[in-house]
């Protein structure tokens, strides 16, 4: 083989290397999956860091608002501590955020918080009492709405059902916890469901119906409540639907 040759095949080689590499570094990473039940990690506020101190809790539903922005809610008590709230969080992935040696720069940025209501009778917050419901604007680019996490598929929104019907909750420690239904107190419910911390958020659902969220042991609100509210307010989250 001429010299010529070998450089040609050498050369030739080395474009076929460095395109593979360049293509390589094109494609987008596939998209995070979140659907009622997810883990989120929130840094109330903190820099992004390879050790950012995380506060979990669990993502209550996703879905759409009228203006197609894709929307999350969770507890609002998950963005507040005494007289401290962080809206415009950064929301990460609790799966991502606390695997060991995890990089800041690998972590998908799902959205940040718009919206933080009041809180619960039981821990009102800055903003008094209320629903205890945050309202989270995903990134599309960084986030796959899904129907299914762990054992739970939400289909369907509704209202809670009568007392004494069987219901489940899926959050982000405890996994998916069931009871029944005990009755409702204006917009709250209450049912036997345990939860756990980093739970909060969970929602609540009667088969694939979802029909609330839960912010304590056995007390959640009931989701035509927060629909109304967000339709009320206008806006971003006005016409949630899945």
């Amino acid at each position: 083989m001429t010299r010529h040759r070998m450089w040609a095949l050498s050369f030739a080689a080395l474009l076929t290397l460095t395109g593979t590499a360049a293509a390589t570094a094109d494609t987008p990473r596939p998209r995070a999956q979140v659907g009622g039940g997810t883990g989120l990690a929130l840094l109330r506020g903190a820099a992004l860091t390879d050790h950012s101190i995380i506060f979990v809790c669990t993502l209550t539903a996703i879905g759409y608002d009228a203006a197609d922005n894709l929307i999350g809610l969770t507890n609002a008590h998950c963005e507040f501590d005494g007289d401290h709230q962080w809206p415009g969080d950064l929301v990460l992935l609790e799966s991502e955020a606390l695997t060991p040696g995890a990089k800041a720069r690998d972590l998908h940025q799902l959205g940040r918080v718009d919206y933080i209501s009041g809180g619960n009778p039981v821990g009102p917050g800055p903003n008094g009492p209320g629903l205890d419901y945050a309202v989270i604007v995903f990134d599309k680019t960084q986030v796959e709405p899904v129907a299914t996490v762990g054992d739970t598929t939400i289909r369907t929104l509704g209202a809670p059902p009568p007392t004494g019907t069987p219901v489940c909750k899926q959050g982000a420690t405890s996994a998916r916890t069931c009871g029944h239904t005990l009755t409702t107190a204006g917009p709250y419910l209450l049912t036997t469901v345990p939860v756990y911390p980093g739970d909060s958020g969970s929602p609540v659902v009667m088969g694939d119906t979802l029909i609330g969220n839960q912010w304590s042991w056995g007390a959640g609100t009931s989701l035509p409540a927060i629909l109304a509210d967000l339709d009320r307010r206008g806006g971003i989250g006005a016409g949630f639907h899945l």
